[in-house]
């Protein structure tokens, strides 16, 4: 954690300005990774580096490893509000975090990856629930059900519960 320490005492940070400023995307992309690392440490399972994120740098997919051995993957989209976002109590739709569970792949051409997929941006608000799926996820290994009921009850703790459309 001391490099996670660190990087919080960095000047720019949070890393807001991660879309127009190299070092700050840069910097984004160092806390995802040593976030991660504190949590996979903890793991018996070897985690590497997966996709590479594309050339827009608008955050999506900033982050990503994966467990060869478990066919499993960590997918971290960064989030920063822009201007048009609108937070729910001001009534907007804009969550600093949101994360689900995918997959990725085709069992015909390849291997199929279960993944936690995570959107956030870069908080002291958002770092104990990346912290907590992660650990859920990589550490205890829980079950793709096990991580739709914690991602579901971590929303509502939220964002309140779910209205259905009917």
């Amino acid at each position: 954690m001391e490099a996670l320490t660190a990087l919080k005492k960095h000047p720019k940070f949070p890393f807001t300005g991660y879309r127009e400023d190299d070092e700050q995307y840069l910097m984004s992309q160092m806390y995802w990774l040593e976030l991660i690392k504190s949590v996979t440490r903890q793991a018996q399972d070897v985690w590497v580096g997966w996709m590479a994120p594309p050339p827009d740098r608008d955050g999506s997919l900033i982050f990503s490893t994966f467990c060869p051995e478990l066919a499993r993957g960590v997918i971290i989209n960064q989030y920063a509000p822009t201007e048009d976002d609108t937070p729910p109590e001001q009534g907007g739709t804009y969550h600093p975090f949101v994360a689900w569970m995918d997959v990725l792949g085709d069992a015909e051409q390849g291997p199929v990856i279960e993944h936690l997929t995570i959107n956030s941006e870069i908080s002291a608000g958002c770092e104990p629930h990346c912290l907590r799926l992660l650990n859920l996820y990589v550490v205890e290994r829980r079950s793709r059900q096990e991580m739709d009921e914690a991602i579901r009850e971590l929303d509502e703790q939220l964002y309140g519960p779910v209205k259905s459309p009917h």
